[in-house]
């Protein structure tokens, strides 16, 4: 790493003289940042251990040039086959939704190529990329602010706890996982960027202060965003193409909120957010990136010294830090009582907990003996219909559910299950 760096064509410069802020400055780093090749950038150290060749990066707001290694990939690198691999892998997983999807599809202007375009419900435009590399910020946010003024629906996918774009879009984070694992079919679970709305009463039996007062118990019920549990990245696909999942995001907010959040969550917590909170809910302005400003340039003298082999002796036995914590998120609301929200109805993902956590009960008392209660006619005639309706579906009546678009029973969930029936799967493929 090192602020001094020689250009082929423009000589030395002196990166922490760059001052982004200056429309100058950050015109001359747009044309340099991913746009250079291995050959254009070098740096002048005398140290035969220091590779020559030099791409560069952006950390903390401040631009840098970082030396060639296997560990990072450059930004004009082809994409690896896992990431080829991964897009088939979402491409597959839309249409065995019933949707359809395109890979690589170009904006008429030219301005955007997204990884795969999903064409979901009611016209919606999901357009999904693959991130498993280095990506600065910056970059991505520039990216979903072009995807969206294209009035497209962004899904970043990446396999790295620490990259940038967590939080700063909306995301998903799977496990590292070899190329092997994304063509067979083996389950992706998805382990942050999808969250459920608990809600948990603020009484005795909670070990915890209020979050509001900061002391003592409210008798109310506050809500937090916790990650959602058992959800597969072919299963968030076919979610979100079919509206049942949707982006939320929420903006840092001095005092409250240190840190912007971008989620995934089902439409039946985002209605009940909505009636909870009296906060805005809108997608970033343009440009938004949260946490890092440009900082201050540093103003310091261009040297040929560089740091990259102190850099590798120190290197081994440190990592980045996570930004993915998997932590529970205060969602900033509190209500008298859940009822008074939009009741919520049945979860459509079979994984899915309850959505509000009730304060443990009494014991139940013992029931009286006797012989046991009688099925009424009305209930026995319920459950004959329920099996006349499941059998000609050939699957558990658990794995039963509405259609995404004409809400007629299908087989929707578990092992073989399709958000859409049939019949509708028949319709969108039919020219």
């Amino acid at each position: 790493m090192a602020h001094g760096v020689f250009h082929k064509e423009l000589g030395a410069i002196n990166l922490s003289d760059l001052d982004l802020d200056v429309s100058e400055d950050r015109r001359l780093w747009e044309s340099l940042y991913g746009r250079t090749v291995k050959g254009d950038l070098e740096c002048r150290e005398n140290d035969p251990g220091c590779p020559q060749w030099m791409f560069l990066q952006l950390r903390k707001g401040r631009p840098i040039a970082v030396h060639y290694t296997t560990g990072i990939r450059h930004p004009t690198a082809p994409e690896s086959p896992r990431h080829k691999a991964l897009k088939e892998r979402i491409a597959r997983a839309a249409e065995n939704a019933g949707f359809t999807a395109e890979l690589e599809a170009r904006a008429p202007d030219g301005r955007r190529r997204t990884d795969v375009l999903v064409h979901g419900e009611n016209g919606l435009q999901l357009g999904c990329e693959i991130q498993l590399s280095y990506a600065t910020a910056q970059a991505v946010a520039k990216r979903s602010d072009i995807a969206r003024a294209d009035g497209l629906s962004p899904l970043w996918t990446t396999d790295d706890i620490s990259a940038p774009l967590i939080e700063r879009t909306p995301w998903a984070r799977i496990d590292k996982m070899p190329l092997e694992a994304f063509s067979s079919g083996n389950a992706l679970l998805v382990r942050g960027g999808v969250k459920d709305l608990k809600l948990k009463k603020c009484d005795s039996r909670n070990p915890l202060p209020c979050p509001d007062r900061g002391y003592g118990r409210c008798n109310q019920w506050h809500g937090t965003w916790a990650p959602t549990l058992g959800m597969h990245l072919d299963r968030l696909i076919g979610a979100t193409a079919a509206k049942e999942y949707v982006p939320l995001y929420i903006p840092a907010q001095p005092g409250r909120r240190g840190r912007a959040s971008h989620l995934w969550v089902s439409t039946q917590d985002h209605e009940r957010y909505l009636d909870a909170t009296s906060d805005s809910v809108a997608d970033p302005q343009p440009g938004t990136v949260d946490d890092i400003d440009p900082s201050a340039p540093e103003r310091l003298p261009l040297s040929r010294q560089c740091s990259y082999q102190q850099r590798q002796q120190e290197k081994e036995g440190r990592s980045s830090t996570p930004r993915d914590t998997v932590a529970i998120l205060p969602a900033g609301i509190t209500v008298p009582d859940p009822g008074a929200l939009t009741p919520s109805r049945t979860s459509a993902a079979t994984h899915a907990a309850p959505a509000v956590t009730a304060p443990a009960s009494a014991p139940a008392l013992p029931r009286p003996a006797g012989p046991p209660a009688q099925p009424t006619a009305a209930g026995a005639a319920s459950r004959q219909h329920l099996r006349t309706t499941v059998q000609p579906l050939s699957c558990p009546p658990e794995h039963v559910g509405p259609c995404a678009s004409c809400r007629e029973l299908t087989h929707r969930y578990g092992e073989g299950g399709n958000p859409l029936c049939t019949a509708c799967r028949r319709s969108r493929s039919s020219p």
